[in-house]
């Protein structure tokens, strides 16, 4: 078994251990977010990939899966997120309010919960993803936490043991753990229950003062959170659930909340594993700081499989480091692209075990069956260039020479492949404009008189000779070849002659394969500009 690990998924094997744990008709896989600000990729690895992921590998197993994601909606708004310019003074109107209840802080919304769920569900399905959504706060209003409720009040005092014994805490005998929603200022976050006599709550409000008593129906309570948690567990029958690794710490919630499942509620807790973050320029994402990178940023700039790959491909208790301004993004690319040609035989990893890993973590994260030949597409780095010098929607025919040219492709494009190319190039022109660095910014020169005074005369007799052979070359391979056996040569270092190339055709030291930059850039034009200097 420990050989066989070494050729499959984490996912893959989580799937096993709970079908060999428990046989079951339908396998439920859990995910929970307060909708309290904005959602990004950091959120969206322990709460929709990684269950996706263990839904997924179970499905391949031959059984049925329902992916639930929980809108934790009842959550009250406790901060305003960076970035949506409120003043201090306008604040009042959210504060302390459901997510469900407080007004949107976004134009187009009804409430704030709406404001902030419209990131997940217009984009989600682009993933490939289809989770039943769940609303928290219209389930505690049909009631369906009523009996849950009571039964925690009436055991409050065993939650109170548990919760000391786990956490190491000293929680009072007479905590209740329930928030109630204000009767007069409708607020939850500055309730505190003070009573329960087997009908009614007591509760105080410190926002405004009021003092009452509620019947713990229909959503006017909701659990504390680490009674709600195992409350969900019991609800939905829930089978599999990850959360963010600070919530796994000895005795944190992760502790508390399945030893109450058990010794409460009697009930099993779900399979749980830790996820790590997806941390973004070496930070931790954050909604309500700012620091983010969402899921419709990513389809923005890379296609949803390669996101897809990085969950299948890395262990959630593992770290994914991403920084959009430099290599590790493109490093990211280039692992999604090396796994679809090990997929297909075209290329081999270290070992046979590490191809079938690298082969079952590529299979996985595409949308669909995996093509019987391996799809033609445009390199990630490729793009790069041919974004910044092609449009993508009026070129698409010299974007296709050009990738014949340069043995990209074997033939002629599909219209599928086609619409693949276009969106690659839409998306990397995205990355461009919005993240690259200035070293992969590329565009023809304009004005050579500052490139011209720094190459040498012997260098500029060679360009005629270059110039002659662009078009008797067959693509830009062979272009590539013939300059470097010119310079060879003439016992000048090739390195001499490409950074004088880069430097007349695109003012900089470096850039792309020197034949590949001249199809690109266009044979007449280069031969014009070769002559000229």
């Amino acid at each position: 078994m420990e050989e066989d690990n070494e050729v499959r998924t984490w996912a893959d094997i989580i799937a096993e251990q709970m079908v060999e744990k428990k046989k079951k008709a339908k396998y439920i896989c859990h995910g929970m977010w307060t909708p309290s600000g904005f959602f990004h990729l950091g959120n969206s690895r322990p709460e929709i990939f990684t269950p996706y992921s263990v839904a997924h590998a179970l499905e391949n197993l031959g059984h049925k899966t329902e992916q639930h994601f929980i809108l934790d909606d009842f959550d009250p708004v406790d901060k305003v997120p960076e970035g949506l310019n409120i003043k201090e003074e306008d604040r009042e109107q959210f504060i302390g309010y459901s997510c469900a209840t407080a007004p949107s802080p976004i134009p187009g919304f009804k409430t704030w919960a709406e404001a902030f769920i419209y990131d997940v569900k217009s984009v989600i399905d682009d993933y490939g993803v289809k989770p039943i959504f769940y609303s928290a706060y219209e389930t505690y209003k049909e009631g369906k936490f009523d009996k849950i409720i009571v039964e925690a009040l009436n055991k409050s005092v065993q939650i109170v043991t548990t919760w000391n014994k786990i956490a190491g805490s000293d929680k009072q005998k007479n905590f209740l753990p329930v928030k109630v929603v204000c009767e007069q200022c409708k607020k939850i976050h500055f309730t505190d229950a003070i009573s329960w006599d087997g009908k009614l709550v007591g509760y105080k409000c410190s926002a405004c003062g009021y003092e009452g008593k509620v019947k713990p129906e229909k959503g006017k309570v909701k659990l504390h959170w680490r009674v709600h948690w195992p409350a969900h567990w019991q609800l939905y029958g829930v089978d599999f659930e990850s959360a963010g690794k600070d919530h796994f710490s000895k005795g944190g919630s992760v502790d508390v909340s399945q030893a109450i499942a058990k010794e409460v509620f009697g009930i099993e807790p779900p399979f749980q594993t830790p996820t790590e973050f997806i941390q973004l320029g070496k930070e931790k994402m954050s909604g309500s700081r700012g620091n983010l990178f969402t899921l419709k940023d990513w389809i923005s700039v890379a296609n949803p499989e390669s996101f897809r790959y990085l969950n299948f491909s890395r262990k959630p208790n593992g770290v994914i480091e991403l920084n959009l301004r430099d290599n590790s993004f493109l490093i990211a690319m280039d692992e999604f692209e090396r796994a679809e040609r090990i997929f297909y035989g075209k290329e081999h990893a270290q070992s046979e075990k590490l191809d079938k890993k690298i082969a079952r973590s590529y299979e996985l994260s595409l949308l669909g069956k995996p093509a019987k030949e391996i799809p033609q597409r445009i390199s990630y780095s490729f793009s790069i260039l041919l974004s910044q010098l092609f449009d993508a929607e009026k070129n698409i025919a010299d974007v296709e020479e050009l990738m014949l040219n340069t043995a990209h492709i074997g033939r002629k494009l599909n219209s599928e492949e086609k619409t693949t190319v276009q969106n690659q190039l839409k998306r990397t022109k995205n990355w461009i404009d919005k993240y690259a660095p200035d070293q992969y910014k590329i565009k023809f020169l304009e004005d050579t008189s500052a490139a011209k005074g720094t190459i040498s005369a012997n260098v500029k007799e060679l360009f005629k000779e270059i110039a002659a052979m662009i078009d008797k070359a067959k693509n830009a391979d062979e272009l590539q070849t013939k300059i470097y056996e010119l310079t060879k040569s003439k016992n000048m270092a090739p390195k001499e002659m490409f950074q004088a190339l880069y430097s007349i055709l695109i003012g900089k030291q470096f850039g792309p394969k020197i034949g590949t930059l001249i199809f690109a850039l266009g044979k007449e034009r280069v031969k014009k500009r070769l002559l000229e200097m």
